[in-house]
């Protein structure tokens, strides 16, 4: 079993592993609950508390048996109470933290309400302080949720029963929920961004109750070791600031990142000082990494050392869905894809817990965040998707595995991309938007086909035998042109008025191998395998096609586990491998022929 070395921050189920605070209070668990099937709760002010007549454990969907209701029917309305107690503190703030919340959300405390926020897959966060009380204190939150095409959703049903590649829809609290003191003023935001070349890093703070006399200190060690600090005065409630990480005392002073290497990253401690008094402390880590691309080679840390070997996952749990039970079921997924020989994974149409990622910086896979999908085209759809998105970005950008973004997947929600210019402007407006957020990562315009402006052009062809995947890129720069008549199994890599410029080419999605299907809505792509020997042949034959491709990158295979009806995966959903890992292991080390 691959070992990992934990950053001095990590604690166990914290659910933000790059800004950790010592106290922190969960409250994950049984929570009162109903469904309001006539809207009719803020009218009858369920917000003040006690009229929730059910039962259910947060932070598990509804829809879930881990929620002990498991009830897959619609509701659109939801309302969650959970009591606390809570001794206010001079100097002191109450922040109420949600994870997930699927998909708009309202909060009261006490009756009073705290705030709102829309969206289902990015953090939010309330000041409690005005309404929290001495003693017992009731928090409602009230879901709204929705089969709307207009909201993105990813792979959440918005029919009645699952269909397809769509499963099991998510409502309501998905993610933990917690709390945690702070003072009057204190770190609302810190944020690490690497400068490879110059050894060092930029970090962009925001503070939460400026005041004067404030100061920022931030101390970095290496290996246990102190090797870097600065102290600067703040005067104002936002700012910048640089730490030089080179390695004075070390035969090589520079001491980058990289999945080869998980283990070289930087314990970080951020002190908020008033007049030499500590106001706030949060824990964290960064490293020296760099993406880029280079002509048709994606570089780490400036070399072309890597050969992408990706496996498509969607994050869901046989009793849970869409939520992990615990950091053990993270890590394992972590661990069983390294193990199988897979140096990446594609999250696919889900924005995984933080934990994920965390574990995949600690244990080296490389990683693409991707955004689930809206599947409507409207004015309301674009600003929900862009607003969205964006939050997601500022939230996950830092982590050291993540090295691309995919705002959108096969131009699910803008299936007219090919010809028409709106939805072409959004895919290129939304890899502006993203390389302003973070330009140190890389950006696919839209996976799979039908790029506009795109670091990487991927591809995706779920053809049965690599003797078609040959045919089909055999000539590589022909197929990049839009020369398709040798391919029945995609669509035009570049939307119309864009062509190829030299990127990198990476095939993000094949294979999908079907094996042991029992019910007639099982599925894979293609015929099923009838045996593990003929799963890992096929798999072996398609992936060897593709390591011969010249020109080509990278593979992502789907997929990981099956999930619901969709039975493609290497594992079963409860992660029982359908192949001995090794084997696939061997598959994933084949190297190109000439």
């Amino acid at each position: 079993m691959i070992m990992i070395r934990h950053a001095k921050c990590y604690r166990e189920g914290y659910p933000r592993p790059r800004f950790v605070r010592d106290t922190w209070t969960n409250l994950n668990g049984e929570w009162a609950f109903s469904f309001d099937d006539q809207n009719e709760g803020e009218r009858k002010r369920w917000y003040l508390g006690g009229k929730l007549s059910g039962k259910i454990v947060v932070p598990f969907a509804y829809q879930t048996q881990a929620s002990g209701i498991g009830d897959e029917r619609r509701h659109d309305h939801l309302w969650y109470e959970r009591r606390f107690t809570y001794q206010p503190k001079r100097g002191k703030r109450l922040l109420l933290c949600f994870e997930g919340a699927d998909y708009a959300a309202k909060v009261w405390l006490n009756g009073k309400m705290l705030g709102k926020h829309v969206g289902g897959y990015s953090r939010f966060i309330l000041d409690a302080s005005e309404a929290v009380r001495r003693g017992d204190n009731i928090l409602v939150v009230k879901c709204d949720d929705s089969y709307a095409y207009t909201q993105p959703r990813g792979k959440q049903r918005c029919v009645p029963e699952n269909v397809s590649c769509f499963y099991t829809d998510t409502s309501g609290l998905w993610k933990t929920v917690w709390m945690e003191e702070v003072s009057d003023s204190s770190l609302a935001y810190v944020m690490a961004s690497c400068e490879y070349e110059q050894q060092s890093i930029l970090f962009e703070y925001e503070i939460r109750g400026y005041r004067e006399g404030l100061t920022l200190e931030i101390e970095a060690e290496f290996d246990g070791k102190r090797v870097a600090e600065i102290q600067t005065r703040l005067y104002s409630d936002s700012g910048k600031v640089r730490l030089e990480l080179a390695l004075r005392d070390h035969m090589l002073d520079m001491k980058p990142w990289s999945i080869g290497r998980p283990w070289q990253y930087f314990d970080l401690t951020y002190r908020l000082r008033c007049n030499g008094a500590v106001l706030d402390e949060v824990r964290s880590y960064t490293a020296l990494v760099d993406y880029r691309t280079r002509g048709n080679r994606i570089e780490v840390n400036y070399l072309p050392c890597y050969y992408f070997r990706m496996v498509l996952a969607q994050g869901y749990y046989p009793e849970s869905g869409l939520t992990p039970k615990n950091d053990e079921e993270l890590l394992r997924d972590v661990l069983l894809i390294k193990e199988m020989g897979f140096n990446g994974v594609r999250m696919h149409q889900k924005i995984e817990d933080e934990r994920f990622y965390y574990f995949c910086d600690m244990a080296g896979l490389f990683c693409w965040l991707e955004m689930p999908a809206m599947y409507a085209f409207t004015s309301g759809s674009v600003c929900e998707l862009m607003r969205e998105w964006t939050e997601i970005v500022l939230q996950y950008k830092g982590y050291l595995s993540i090295m691309a973004y995919v705002p959108i997947n096969e131009s699910w929600g803008v299936l007219q991309t090919s010809e028409n210019e709106q939805m072409q402007q959004l895919t290129a407006g939304l890899y502006s938007i993203t390389k302003a957020l973070d330009p140190t990562r890389l950006v696919i315009s839209n996976d799979g086909w039908e790029h506009t402006r795109s670091d990487i052009v991927t591809l995706h062809n779920y053809a049965p035998t690599g003797q078609e995947l040959a045919l089909a890129y055999g000539d590589l720069p022909a197929f990049l042109r839009g020369e398709l008549t040798g391919d029945l199994h995609t669509r035009a890599p570049f939307a119309d008025g864009w062509k190829y410029e030299g990127q990198p080419v990476i095939i993000s999605e094949y294979g999908g191998i079907a094996y042991r299907t029992e019910e007639a809505k099982d599925w894979g792509y293609g015929n099923a395998a009838s045996s593990e020997r003929e799963l890992l042949e096929r798999m072996r034959d398609l992936t060897s096609a593709i390591v011969d491709v010249a020109g080509c990158q990278g593979y992502c295979y789907t997929q990981f586990t099956d999930v619901m009806q969709e039975k493609n995966g290497l594992l079963t959903e409860d992660r029982k491998p359908k192949a001995d890992p090794a084997e696939i292991r061997k598959i994933n080390s084949v190297m190109r022929k000439s």
